[in-house]
């Protein structure tokens, strides 16, 4: 009876093992792809500019499906130009942590959590895909939507995806398939504009965005 024992506890923890939580950084470090357009790899612009000396409000929001709508998505972890918070390395989604450092950090165009927190995603297991897309702002303001609806500087990324690690600081996952993340100065477009050109790099780069959130 005990080795029967024995060998089922052996087996639940091998299965339990096998179905580890997956984890995510939100770290584009390592991302280097200039172009506005890219479709991973990607860096913060501002139009068609690269940012490397301006911190940004950033939030990554996550799904399970490669069709989530990511205004529906779930807030893995906000990173505001007005908190203080450095964080403790917490794995808790929905966190507010400070931006300080987001961008300078690096200063060549990669968006960064300065903190180094590594975010669990519920039920997705190691190994297994997750998907992911970054809004962004300028000001102080707590939220997308408040900066959306003040018409200040705004942009998010196209869905991605991201295979999730099993939460080693040495192996985590980041978000290195992350489009190129373009901010756009919606005062110039007026109140609700549908679509904008982009220069980049002294060509048009045509791209069209949704500027206000549908309301529930």
């Amino acid at each position: 009876m005990k080795k029967l024992i024995l060998s089922v506890t052996t087996i639940a923890g091998f299965s339990l093992s096998g179905l580890a939580q997956g984890y995510i950084t939100f770290d584009g470090s390592n991302n280097s792809n200039p172009s506005p357009s890219a479709n991973s790899s990607g860096l913060v612009f501002f139009y068609g500019a690269l940012d490397t000396t301006t911190d940004i409000n950033a939030e990554l929001v996550y799904g399970t499906s490669s069709s989530f709508n990511p205004f529906n998505g779930t807030p893995v972890v906000t990173l505001l130009l007005s908190s203080n918070n450095g964080g403790t390395g917490s794995t808790a989604l929905g966190q507010t942590l400070s931006a300080n450092g987001d961008i300078t950090s690096y200063a060549n165009g990669t968006l960064y959590d300065f903190t180094g927190s590594i975010y669990q995603i519920p039920n997705v297991a190691a190994g297994s895909t997750a998907y992911f897309s970054v809004f962004a702002w300028l000001g102080n303001y707590s939220s997308f939507n408040q900066a959306n609806d003040a018409n200040a500087w705004t942009g998010w990324t196209r869905v991605f995806s991201e295979v999730l690690s099993s939460g080693s600081s040495q192996t985590s996952a980041d978000i290195g398939n992350m489009p190129g993340l373009l901010l756009i100065d919606q005062a110039a477009f007026g109140p609700e504009p549908a679509s904008f050109p982009l220069a980049a790099s002294g060509l048009a780069l045509a791209s069209t965005f949704l500027f206000r959130r549908r309301k529930a």
